[in-house]
C-alpha cells in the first residue's frame, strides 16, 4: 500500500511539473485586426485609423502591440505616425512606449511600403488610434493590428 502511495504521488508532482512549466512557457495572443479602420493620407493632412468599438476588459494582459502597415500609391511617402489612446472614444492622448516612457510613439514614415510596431505594458486603454500627418505631394494607405497578450 505505501508502495502505491508513493507511485501516486510521484505522478502528482510530475503532473504538477508538466502544468507549470506549459503555464510559465505559453504567451495567448488575441488578434483584433478586424477591429482597426484602414483609410489614405494625402499630401499633408492628417488621417486616423481606429479601434471601432471599446475593447473587451476580460482579464489582465500583459502587452499591447499595435502594428501599421503602409502601402505606398504615390508621390514621396513622409510624415510622422503616432499612436494615441482614449478611456471614453472621444478624448485622445498619445502615448509613451514600454521602451521610451518618456517619449511619445512617434515614427517617422519612409519612402516606401513599410511596417511599424508599438508595444504597450499591460493593455491601458480601451480606444486606441494610429494619426499620420504626411508631408509634400504623397498618397498612402494604412492600417494597423493590434493584439494583446496574457
Amino acid at each position: 500500500m505505501k508502495k502505491f502511495y508513493n507511485i501516486l504521488l510521484s505522478i502528482a508532482l510530475v503532473a504538477l511539473a508538466v502544468v507549470g512549466v506549459q503555464a510559465q512557457s505559453v504567451t495567448f495572443y488575441q488578434p483584433l485586426g478586424s477591429n482597426l479602420t484602414i483609410d489614405t493620407v494625402a499630401n499633408t493632412g492628417t488621417t486616423y485609423v481606429s479601434t471601432t468599438s471599446r475593447l473587451k476588459n476580460d482579464g489582465h494582459y500583459t502587452n499591447t502591440v499595435i502594428q501599421v502597415n503602409v502601402t505606398k500609391i504615390s508621390g514621396t511617402v513622409g510624415g510622422t505616425i503616432s499612436l494615441q489612446g482614449s478611456v471614453d472614444g472621444t478624448n485622445w492622448k498619445a502615448l509613451n512606449t514600454a521602451e521610451t516612457q518618456t517619449a511619445l510613439a512617434t515614427v517617422t514614415a519612409t519612402d516606401a511600403t513599410n511596417s511599424y510596431h508599438w508595444r504597450l505594458n499591460g493593455s491601458p486603454f480601451q480606444f486606441y488610434r494610429v494619426s499620420w500627418t504626411g508631408t509634400g505631394t504623397m498618397s498612402a494607405s494604412f492600417g494597423a493590428v493590434l493584439y494583446r497578450s496574457k
